[in-house]
């Protein structure tokens, strides 16, 4: 599910931005599977963020998805 290899923060980032649209067009009860494939997605995503200081410098206004990215 997520890549072998590191990714570079613009591929992090970029990845990010997909997944986080992704669940904002979502219907959470309607496509389950999608909403919990991209939350996971995301959760992936996070220690690279973190890593790169991406989540210092970067406000996400989700509440959603903020709270994906605080666990």
């Amino acid at each position: 599910m997520y890549p072998s290899q590191p990714l570079s923060p613009s591929s992090a980032i970029s990845s990010f931005v997909t997944y986080a649209k992704a669940i904002e067009g979502l219907d959470k009860k309607a496509f389950p599977t999608e909403y919990a494939r991209n939350s996971d997605l995301i959760r992936g995503l996070v220690p690279c963020l973190r890593a790169h200081g991406i989540l210092d410098v970067m406000e996400i206004r989700n509440p959603e998805i903020a709270a994906l990215v605080a666990h």
